[in-house]
């Protein structure tokens, strides 16, 4: 169960209402499994109950009682074939229900933590969306390996956040106004990874991430789906023990070097958003650690720098990017003891 109380004290409306919600699920599972093929099935039943007591949007203010009870299903059919001792096929099949959330429902007001003013619809509908997904894995020896996995996500009832064409004026200031909408949705991709051992001390991994969201019912793009990406490391692993005295020494030493480039969102139309979708930016990261250990202790020290050479870039899903550039270079050290 989870519930949410707010302040009376603070003198205004909050932007989600009082409310309580209770869930309680079952689930059943059947695995097969023999020397070159493997079976999963799973269907699971979820009941949850909401109580809400948002304001009335009317004046005077009053408060509403809402009284919800949602039924979900939820399906898995997985199947994974072994090709010889190097490849495997896996392909998944699965079926999920999900209901609308307290937020998603009674929003009603300004959001502080992303300045914009969100509104919830009462009259939403549960969410169902049907997933196919396909791997293929293929591990030649233990220094080279490949993984492509392609998705798609068939929605009906797809509830998002949806900007509107108003900036609304309050005494706080003037602010972006968004709706919880739904429509019916494709979502579809593909990941490829790779990862490569070129010597003892020395790993490299590259991930690729396209996709792709459609509104069906409007034929239009779908609003904040995730641009394509790729993302490149490289990975220095010493393997030598350095001792600084009788108790204590230096091992396990690495130092990695990442690279992120973000693609501009170009599926989307000028009129769907405040502020046209961002450009591409590229990030470069560092990070170097290693072990300090005693007889008794080890220490994992590590110094980490995200966005190395400090870019200005704003980030497409950070919906603060419609004021002001993401974080610009972050420092990190930290120590992790093992006893």
């Amino acid at each position: 169960s989870t519930g949410n109380r707010n302040n009376p004290g603070t003198g205004i409306l909050p932007l989600i209402p009082n409310s309580s919600s209770y869930k309680n699920g079952l689930y059943s599972t059947l695995d097969l499994n023999t020397t070159n093929f493997s079976f999963n099935f799973g269907i699971r039943y979820d009941f949850e109950a909401q109580r809400a007591y948002p304001f009335s949007t009317t004046l005077p203010r009053e408060v509403v009682i809402f009284n919800n009870r949602f039924h979900n299903v939820s399906g898995l059919f997985a199947a994974k074939l072994k090709i010889g001792d190097t490849q495997s096929l896996s392909w998944n099949l699965g079926y999920a229900m999900r209901n609308p959330a307290i937020n998603e429902l009674y929003s009603a007001g300004l959001h502080q933590g992303v300045s914009g003013i969100e509104e919830g619809d009462s009259a939403l509908d549960s969410e169902s969306a049907l997933k196919n997904t396909l791997e293929y894995k293929w591990v030649p020896t233990s220094n080279f390996a490949i993984n492509i996995l392609g998705y798609h996500q068939y929605f009906n009832n797809y509830i998002f956040l949806d900007p509107q064409d108003e900036l609304r004026l309050t005494i706080r200031g003037s602010f972006p106004v968004f709706i919880y909408n739904q429509t019916d949705a494709n979502i579809y991709g593909l990941d490829f990874s790779t990862q490569l051992t070129i010597s003892n001390s020395l790993l490299g991994q590259i991930k690729y991430s396209y996709l792709r969201g459609q509104d069906r019912e409007n034929d239009i793009p779908l609003v904040f789906i995730a641009p394509n990406s790729l993302f490149g490391s490289l990975t220095y692993r010493a393997h030598k023990t350095i001792k600084l005295s009788h108790r204590l020494k230096i091992e396990d030493s690495e130092v990695e070097i990442t690279n992120r480039y973000v693609f501009r969102q170009n599926n989307l139309l000028p009129d769907q958003d405040f502020l046209p979708p961002p450009p591409a930016y590229n990030l470069f990261g560092l990070k170097v650690s290693t072990n300090l250990t005693t007889p008794s202790l080890k220490f994992r020290c590590f110094l980490k720098a995200d966005n190395l050479f400090n870019v200005s870039y704003r980030d497409y899903l950070n919906r603060q990017r419609y004021f002001a550039d993401d974080l610009g270079r972050s420092i990190v050290l930290g120590i992790n003891l093992k006893f």
